[in-house]
């Protein structure tokens, strides 16, 4: 396929899922010219699809610094920036807006990113969820301002990281010096010294995966994940299945509030992972990710209603017509399922079971020893397993069949 020469397609970072290395294939099968810049590409090695390979041009930028960012693109001929990782889509932005290519909006991604701004401003929207904000370096706080159960969570990090139930002040210290441990995060990104606290709710977790739809000029969900939770204290995910469908009325009633709070924070011309919660017959916001939804969410959509996310997420920032469609009604049904550390200590191999499984896509195990300290956040995980069904329960036993059968060995 003929490249186009008359500009590059600016790829800013990777999450550790892989998307960037996906966006790249797809941009090469579009005969576009890429370029991916890296804080530090060694970060990437290993990483499979192999996204330093995928580029046709590779550099070393502090992606980070909005303003290194930016003289970096401005001396070369950028037709679109594309970031997926948390960290990196302010500073994308910012460059985009600046360059004059498409671009989500620069305070609506500040406000979704900081926890505590989009719990200000959606206050009111569903169910209110009580909390406050302090700073463990500044505050002298031993205990939970607004009593317990409640959850502590860093106000600006991702993927579960320092998110912690507490029950009493013992969990809440623990929560809080835990915090502390982690403020400089796996992407050597340093967090915001400020926790928020919040108010536990009760009830199932679900996500709304939510893109730009710039043919309606409005937000379109794509559709519901349920999410599957392992045990208390730590929000681990141990799965997560798509599509899910409310009853009519009320699946109306989720939709809705979901658009408002986004409208509240101001978020547009982007994509949304919006966490919340059902209680009853009311709807609870967890956090809006200003994102699409990681770990296999793409595939668990692809697999379901034949969209890719990804691709419809890439013409949003090449300035094409997107046009964004709910997955059906009535279809398949697409789970992914993790395996956790049944107890503390060495991981000394992980070996998935030999013969066909019903409905297994595909599976993807850790090959490498592993020291267990605890399951505290999604990094914890050994691996994981995509099936489909035409039942949505189905769909999750045949992912547990599968796991139930993989040999972990621990170091005696």
């Amino acid at each position: 396929m003929v490249r186009n020469v008359n500009g590059e397609v600016l790829f800013v970072e990777s999450n550790l899922t892989g998307y960037n290395a996906i966006a790249l294939s797809l941009a090469a099968e579009q005969g576009l010219r890429t370029h991916f810049v890296a804080r530090d590409p060694r970060e990437y090695v290993g990483m499979k699809p192999d996204v330093l390979s995928l580029a046709d041009s590779v550099s070393v930028v502090d992606t980070y610094d909005v303003g290194k960012l930016l003289s970096f693109a401005q001396q070369r001929s950028v037709i679109g920036m594309v970031a997926v990782d948390d960290y990196r889509l302010i500073p994308t932005a910012v460059t985009a807006q600046q360059l004059g290519l498409p671009h989500a909006d620069v305070n609506g991604l500040v406000q979704t990113h900081f926890k505590d701004r989009a719990r200000v401003l959606t206050k009111g929207i569903g169910r209110t969820v009580e909390h406050a904000v302090f700073s463990p370096d500044q505050d002298e706080v031993t205990s939970s301002p607004i009593g317990y159960p409640c959850v502590v969570k860093p106000v600006d990090d991702s993927g579960s990281t320092g998110v912690r139930l507490c029950h009493d002040d013992r969990d809440f210290a623990e929560a809080v010096e835990r915090a502390r441990e982690v403020r400089r995060n796996l992407r050597d990104y340093l967090c915001s010294p400020h926790l928020l606290v919040e108010e536990y709710v009760p009830g199932v977790e679900y996500t709304a995966e939510c893109m730009w739809d710039t043919v309606r000029g409005r937000w379109q969900l794509i559709g519901y994940t349920k999410k599957l939770l392992g045990p208390p204290p730590f929000p681990v995910e141990t799965g997560a299945v798509f599509p899910y469908f409310f009853e009519p009325e009320f699946d109306r009633v989720v939709e809705e509030t979901v658009y408002a709070w986004l409208a509240a924070t101001g978020h547009r011309h982007g994509s949304a992972h919006v966490e919340f919660k059902v209680d009853g017959d009311s709807v609870a916001l967890i956090e809006i990710n200003p994102r699409l939804g990681g770990d296999q969410i793409r595939d668990l959509i692809r697999l379901t209603s034949g969209v890719d996310p990804i691709d419809l997420y890439m013409g949003l920032y090449l300035g094409r017509d997107v046009r964004v469609e709910r997955a059906p009604r009535t279809g398949r049904y697409a789970t992914s399922f993790y395996k956790l550390p049944a107890r503390l200590g060495r991981v000394v191999s992980v070996r998935a079971p030999e013969g066909d499984y019903e409905g297994v896509v595909r599976s993807n195990l850790t090959t490498q020893p592993m020291d267990v300290t605890g399951v505290r956040d999604n990094d914890d995980r050994l691996g994981y397993v995509i099936t489909t069904a035409d039942d949505f329960d189905r769909s999750i036993r045949l992912a547990e069949l599968f796991m139930d059968d993989v040999a972990v060995e621990y170091q005696s």
